[in-house]
């Protein structure tokens, strides 16, 4: 049996890869491009949407605020076997109840002092022109008063045009305000009356291994928010005591009814310190220009003290926030939001804190020590 011999072995040719046509290339660069372009497009719609609705996040953050705060009571009611909604409308019910005692005892001493105020405006006028006279007679003896007098008309005259724009918008404002006041309450009852179900949807989304620390978050977060009225009242009866104070100083009529004033409608966002100012001011005029004018200053500068001082340190330490965190998030709530930016600033930062604490800190730390050679 004879073997086949078989002959060289004929060489390989190697395969070239196929190059794309130059059509096929300009669409693959105008697919990309036209890529490119409905992402960044998708981006700035999504932000502006996101900017669109601010005011929906502001309230949906405002009722998981009042849920939080709402939850502690409705919780020791539920053990006395109360049902979920009935412990809440009870727990408003009382809320409703305080704040009308407050309103009973405070608006008759109020309008009566009002209509002295009135008794008063012939005084008043008296006053207002004889201290007309005195600035004409020293005007007089000094022209070189009289540009910072076109200053000052100018100044005052802007004043008055945006206190009389406030003013007219104000029956709007205060709709807008009932109506999210109105769905804070609602949302926030929603909230506290399914507290359970929504943490157990939570945490069904949550992969089974990080179950445990998602709940420990939303657990200190929901604990920390609860704690944030406790601190407004605290911050309110100080904004009371320092008002009262500086009204008997400067010798206001009614100091104790003004200061009690100020202090609730602290709770007002947005126009709660105009309304309390209308009262003081009219009742700082009847002692004379000077005492109208240490009000003003004195308001503006308690106002001011208690959004950039005592606001961060007092609800800082009840929300266990750090004073500088709380000083830099009022700073970036107002400049992103103003007023109402920097109410919510606070509790917003409390609930970062607590995912920094608890997430961002330990992960941090374990690439760390993953990332360090063994020694």
């Amino acid at each position: 049996m004879t073997e086949a011999t078989s002959g060289p072995p004929s060489p390989t040719v190697p395969e070239v890869p196929a190059r794309p046509g130059p059509a096929t290339g300009w669409w693959a660069q105008a697919l990309a491009v036209a890529a490119g372009i409905c992402i960044a497009a998708a981006v700035v719609g999504l932000a502006l949407l996101l900017l669109r609705l601010t005011s929906v996040f502001v309230i949906l953050f405002l009722s998981v605020l009042v849920a939080a705060t709402v939850a502690r009571p409705v919780r020791a009611l539920e053990r006395w076997r109360v049902p979920p909604i009935a412990a809440v409308a009870l727990v408003y019910l009382l809320v409703l109840v305080a704040f009308g005692l407050i309103v009973v005892l405070v608006v008759p001493p109020l309008v009566s002092q009002l209509a002295s105020v009135g008794a008063q405006l012939p005084e008043l006028l008296d006053r207002y022109q004889e201290l007309r006279r005195l600035y004409e007679a020293v005007r007089q003896q000094y022209p070189e008063l009289r540009p910072v007098e076109a200053e000052l008309g100018g100044l005052g005259g802007q004043l008055l045009s945006e206190i009389g724009s406030s003013l007219s918008r104000l029956p709007q404002r205060l709709f807008a305000l009932l109506f999210d006041m109105l769905s804070v309450m609602v949302i926030s009852t929603l909230l506290v009356t399914r507290r359970r179900e929504l943490l157990r949807a939570v945490l069904e989304l949550t992969p089974r291994e990080h179950r445990e620390q998602t709940r420990n978050v939303l657990t200190a977060i929901w604990l920390r928010l609860g704690q944030y009225l406790g601190a407004k009242l605290t911050v309110m009866l100080i904004v009371g005591v320092l008002t009262y104070v500086t009204l008997w100083l400067i010798r206001v009529p009614s100091p104790l009814l003004l200061a009690v004033i100020v202090a609730v409608c602290e709770i007002i966002p947005r126009v709660g310190t105009w309304l309390a100012r209308i009262p003081l001011f009219i009742l700082a005029a009847t002692g004379g220009w000077i005492v109208l004018a240490l009000t003003v200053a004195s308001s503006v500068l308690i106002q001011n003290l208690k959004g950039l001082v005592i606001s961060p340190f007092i609800e800082g330490s009840q929300l266990d926030l750090d004073p500088l965190l709380a000083f830099v998030a009022v700073l970036a709530g107002a400049a992103l939001l103003g007023i109402t930016g920097a109410v919510l600033a606070i509790p917003a930062a409390a609930a970062v804190q607590v995912v920094a604490e608890e997430v961002l800190l330990p992960w941090y730390r374990q690439r760390v020590e993953r990332s360090a050679p063994d020694s």
